[in-house]
């Protein structure tokens, strides 16, 4: 841009004394140089120490006490998980220690076996918009468990502080995020959603933060999905996570239950 906005002038022509001429110089022609806004560095540095906190592990196992609250539904329940990062989530919920349901999570599917009313539910993922509420890719659900940033655009991210804590707000095409963090520890406190093309939002907030492998890890969750119908809530309560190798997923289909795809 800058060198075709930088023309050479003409050289003059040579005459003779009978027939003198003048040389009109044209006009560089000055073309605005389009610079992009800078990133925001305090954001991006708060986002790098972020990610630098999240769980260092290929596999492991985690107990919580679960809570779920829906127009439908008001159970709280013992989850067990089984992870093995990147790949798969696997999920056991009991009642007063007899196993109801069991869920596993991959990259393009969702089973779910179904132990109340004998059935499997054979699912692809977008299914879970169907439940939550909101659309989760499977990157979304590992983050959303490590407690980590959900829908920032870094791009977009602005950085502010103020006598209590400080945020990052992120407004991008489709989402509109809003993360607040202790101002003293810089942890996580809430990441409020908003997706603007389909009038949905995600709030999650943490606390009860713990040192686990050697990470701050929040404890204590409460995950809440809203669209214009329906209202989901979550309650997450760890009591153990570690680090393990060669677990095993066990999901295997009994020919007696009834199966919905």
């Amino acid at each position: 841009m800058i060198l075709s906005a930088c023309k050479h002038t003409q050289k003059a022509k040579k005459t003779t004394a009978q027939e003198p001429t003048t040389t009109t110089q044209p006009t560089p022609i000055q073309t605005p140089i389009k610079i992009a806004p800078a990133a925001d560095v305090n954001a991006l540095a708060l986002m790098k120490q972020v990610q630098s906190n999240a769980l260092p592990f290929k596999e492991l196992s985690a107990k919580m006490k679960t809570k779920m609250v829906s127009s439908t539904i008001n159970q709280s329940f013992t989850t067990n998980i089984r992870w093995k990062k990147g790949e798969k989530i696997w999920l056991s919920m009991s009642i007063i220690g007899i196993e109801g349901a069991r869920v596993l999570i991959t990259k393009d599917s969702i089973k779910i076996m179904d132990k109340l009313n004998n059935r499997y539910i054979l699912k692809p993922l977008s299914y879970i918009k169907q439940k939550a509420l909101v659309d989760l890719s499977f990157a979304d659900i590992e983050n959303i468990f490590l407690g980590q940033l959900v829908f920032v655009d870094s791009s977009k991210a602005k950085y502010s502080i103020n006598p209590t804590n400080s945020s990052i707000l992120s407004d991008a095409t489709r989402f509109l995020t809003n993360v607040l963090f202790d101002k003293s520890s810089k942890n996580i406190t809430s990441i409020f959603v908003t997706d603007k093309q389909n009038a949905q939002t995600l709030e999650s907030l943490y606390s009860n933060y713990q040192t686990q492998m050697g990470k701050p890890f929040a404890m204590d969750r409460v995950l809440t999905m809203k669209n214009s119908k329906e209202t989901v809530e979550l309650t997450f309560k760890f009591q153990n996570i570690e680090a393990k190798q060669n677990l095993e997923y066990p999901f295997s289909i009994n020919p007696n239950y009834k199966i919905e795809k």
